[in-house]
């Protein structure tokens, strides 16, 4: 066993490198005229933070030729891709929407290069920076964003040092850098304090006498019932239907969430913090509900918050049963964390999935049934066990 977890520990840090490696290789060198004449056959991508009710933007501009650009723009209950028609106005980018378009977001907007890779779009005191797409760069830095994150839980299972690091010091020490980007969102905040708390309670379980108490255990488990507890009230505000049966599943998973009291830190040398009554099958739903709920609220940062799940699941399968809860909680921590002090990595390596109003249905009615089958299962069992004891 321990020969299998070095050879997977090994395999990914050497995985990481050449993923980096690929970043590096995949950038581009700066263009000499700033890339204003170059903008025919390029991409360009942007998510700025919406209004209550809107979720996360995502906006993805394909330039073409005869001066027409393919606008997308994403959001809650949004899915919209239309021509419009784009020009140079010096150092600037000028899009104007078309009659009876419904994306008018660029109308009157300055579009002002920063430099060859990145725009700044302005209007009425709002902001925010769009980037040019590199495919193969932002497929590696999905692929960097998995492994990456499962070194990262890899070492916080190994040295016990890198947690109070992680944990306790970098959240207090990067809070002048992560307050000097536009990050205004106030569910971005809650949710990064509140994983990284997690993750700073389960050190503590981990590592200390206060891993015996059962405030702290029940402390656990609460911190993943008010984690899916914002993610239900974020659904259910959006208001759409396939939002509404998301929340519902959402509601299912906590209510199912059981046998925190045996919550502990197991004996071995990595003294990891265990829930036994974690099931697979609880797993899986919740992750298909979490997937679903960033897929319709954050289109652009599906596909890297479904590495992020990702990361946390394959080790509590395949390296050691029953740290799911402590995989999750780093993992979603680190991700947070990496997004807040790097924001434009996330924004300008954003792999789009496919979206669309019956695709978005089908995911909330797929998160709503797969955690239904499970609430079914949970609740006959438990239903079964009080009769056999009725009986007995």
């Amino acid at each position: 066993m321990k020969l299998r977890a070095r050879s997977i520990y090994t395999a990914m840090l050497a995985l990481l490198m050449m993923c980096w490696g690929s970043v590096a290789m995949a950038e581009p060198a700066q263009s000499q005229d700033g890339g204003v004449e170059k903008l025919q056959g390029e991409v360009w991508q942007g998510t700025r933070d919406g209004k209550p009710g809107e979720g996360s933007l995502f906006y993805r501009l394909e330039f073409n030729a005869d001066n027409n650009v393919e606008v997308t723009k994403q959001s809650g209950g949004f899915n919209k891709t239309e021509t419009q028609k784009w020009s140079l106005n010096g150092d600037s980018v000028l899009i104007e929407s078309l009659n009876g378009d419904e994306i008018t977001d660029f109308d009157g907007a300055s579009l002002a290069f920063v430099d060859s890779e990145e725009i700044r779009f302005s209007l009425d005191g709002d902001g925010f920076n769009i980037h040019k797409w590199y495919k193969y760069r932002a497929f590696a830095h999905v692929l960097f964003v998995l492994i990456g994150l499962m070194a990262l839980n890899e070492l916080c299972r190994r040295l016990k040092w890198s947690n109070y690091v992680l944990w306790f010091a970098l959240p207090i020490v990067l809070i002048p850098l992560w307050s000097s980007y536009e990050i205004t969102y106030w569910f971005k905040w809650v949710k990064l304090y509140s994983v990284v708390g997690a993750a700073a309670l389960f050190t503590l379980i981990r590592f200390t006498k206060v891993g015996d108490m059962k405030w702290a255990k029940f402390g656990a488990g609460a911190f993943l019932a008010i984690n899916i507890s914002e993610a239900v009230m974020q659904d259910f505000s959006m208001g759409n239907l396939a939002n509404v049966l998301n929340a519902i599943g959402g509601v299912l998973s906590i209510i199912t969430l059981a046998g925190w009291a045996m919550i502990h830190a197991d004996k071995s040398k990595q003294q990891d913090m265990i829930w036994p009554a974690m099931t697979t099958f609880w797993i899986i739903a919740y992750d298909v509900w979490n997937i679903v709920f960033v897929y319709l609220n954050f289109p652009g940062s599906a596909t890297a918050q479904m590495m992020v799940l990702i990361a946390a699941t394959l080790p509590s399968l395949f390296i050691k049963k029953g740290t799911w809860l402590q995989a999750r909680a780093f993992t979603l921590a680190g991700s947070f964390m990496y997004y807040f002090s790097c924001p434009f990595m996330y924004e300008s390596n954003v792999v789009p999935m496919p979206r669309n109003d019956e695709l978005m249905l089908a995911a909330g009615a797929a998160s709503f049934i797969i955690n239904g089958i499970y609430a079914y299962v949970f609740f006959s069992k438990k239903f079964r066990q009080r009769q056999a004891v009725a009986s007995a």
